[in-house]
């Protein structure tokens, strides 16, 4: 009986002695295995970024300070303004324009935003809004790496550069609705006064006909009463750029819809079911030199006295027009609905050499599935290109749409500003797809690129300063998809 019960006492010790070993190599091998990873973290560099940071330069603040204020900003004491300033509440930036021939780039330093200080019912929306220091605009010497000026101007929105003409146009968003013509070389500017409450934003130019084209979506005319617009502002305004004029308005807010384009009955005329209630928005718009028209993005405007302050316009009712500004009977060319993914479009821009529009949708809505995403229109025929919305989906808050084309590469890259990234797509003809997003700040919904060094600017706030930052493209980094 003794040796019987040895037998089955040594297997299990011998099976023990297996598990233990193979245990031991397991374990070692993961050791082994963790000690060249980190070995390689500190090794192996990290794969290159696509946007490369190559300087930030501290800029102004939107508002100078109380003993600033009292020089009334003569010429003499311009210069004191210059320097590194800190945030206001609600700060932040809008459009920019680069002009070539002298290499200035003008920034639109906003001040405290209007946009944002109407959703907090805690501020008188004019407690802060259309003072003499409200906003500026930043001059920044791209050559000289430095700011060379500070121009005035209250809620700058809208910049756009006329090379022909040495002018850089900025539209004013204030109850007053003024856009300025600056000279690029003496930086002297020449208000030219639009009807009130159109509240001026993005622009374009049209250099052969020589006329700004200002998107005017308008403002309200008594906010403490009532956010919402009337229609007869929400228009286009064409400008004479040469002579610094305005020629006309073309409305937007009194169109019609579309057949077929479902509008709750709630948000219909009262007197007249075929037109919003609320009017159109007045989105980016985008004058095309080939085609001869003007295009623009815009949306059937919800109520702006609804208790929810992120409202959306109805799902599918996003909107974009074609325009024949020399047409002054019937200047509508043609309208199209967009998908039910973009019922808020707004950032634009158009590849002339496609003809092709790219448009950000600012769809957000996570109980519906609706995210941010890039939607392109054939402008030849006036209809949406087919293409998957999550194979095109943008950062959160995308604005700024710009287009990069570098003859010494084989790839044009479409850049969109978002308020949490830079989403970038392959745009080059037959290979459109995403290239990925990079985080490289907060807020970063506007952007400028010099089309000759291929620099990107971005402005934006960093730790309450405002800054703009200065980055390089690499085509052969990588991005987060």
């Amino acid at each position: 009986m003794a040796v019987q019960t040895k037998a089955p006492q040594a297997r299990r010790s011998s099976l023990g002695r297996v598990f233990t070993i193979i245990a031991g190599i397991v374990c070692f091998s993961l050791l082994a295995y963790l000690l060249v990873e980190i070995v390689s973290q500190f090794v192996v560099p990290p794969p290159a970024r696509r946007l490369i940071l190559v300087q930030d330069v501290p800029l102004p603040s939107g508002l100078p300070t109380p003993a600033q204020e009292k020089l009334l900003i003569p010429n003499a004491a311009q210069q004191t303004l210059l320097g590194p300033g800190v945030a206001v509440d609600f700060d932040g930036f809008d459009f920019q324009a680069l002009d070539e021939a002298t290499h200035r780039l003008f920034l639109a330093h906003t001040g405290p935003s209007p946009d944002l200080l109407a959703l907090d019912k805690n501020v008188s929306f004019n407690a802060t809004r259309d003072g003499p220091f409200d906003g500026n605009v930043i001059v920044f010497d791209t050559q000289q790496q430095k700011i060379i000026a500070r121009i005035n101007i209250p809620q700058v929105a809208g910049v756009v550069d006329a090379p022909d003409l040495g002018k850089v146009f900025v539209a004013s968003d204030t109850d007053q609705s003024i856009v300025f013509a600056i000279d690029v070389h003496t930086l002297k500017t020449t208000p030219i006064v639009l009807n009130p409450l159109e509240s001026p934003d993005a622009l374009s130019y049209d250099p052969v006909g020589k006329r700004i084209f200002a998107s005017d979506p308008g403002a309200p005319a008594n906010p403490n009463v009532t956010m919402n617009v009337d229609r007869g502002n929400e228009n286009i305004a064409v400008i004479d750029a040469v002579n610094d004029k305005l020629i006309k308005y073309i409305n937007l807010g009194n169109l019609p819809l579309l057949p077929g384009e479902k509008v709750p009955s709630n948000l219909l005329d009262l007197k007249n079911s075929t037109i919003p209630r609320y009017g159109h928005d007045v989105g980016h718009n985008i004058y095309d030199e080939g085609l001869q028209r003007l295009f623009v993005t815009s949306t059937v405007l919800p109520n702006g006295d609804d208790p929810n302050p992120f409202v959306l316009p109805p799902r599918g009712t996003g909107e974009f027009y074609e325009i024949d500004p020399a047409n002054t009977a019937n200047p509508i060319v043609k309208e199209i609905d967009l998908p039910d993914t973009c019922s808020t479009p707004h950032g634009m821009n158009i590849d002339e050499a496609q003809q092709v529009a790219f448009i950000a949708c600012t769809d957000f809505d996570a109980a519906t599935q609706l995210f941010e995403n890039l939607v392109r229109v054939d402008l030849t025929t006036m209809t949406v290109i087919p293409f998957a919305p999550q194979n095109a989906r943008l950062e959160s808050g995308p604005d700024i749409v710009r287009i990069d084309k570098d003859p010494s590469r084989n790839i044009d890259v479409l850049f969109v500003a978002c308020a949490a990234g830079i989403s970038m797509f392959d745009i080059t003809p037959g290979h459109f797809h995403k290239l990925g997003d990079e985080i490289v700040g907060k807020q970063t919904h506007t952007i400028a690129i010099d089309p000759v060094t291929q620099t990107i600017y971005l402005t934006f706030i960093v730790g309450g300063r405002p800054v703009l930052r200065i980055l390089k493209f690499n085509p052969n980094g990588q991005s987060n998809l």
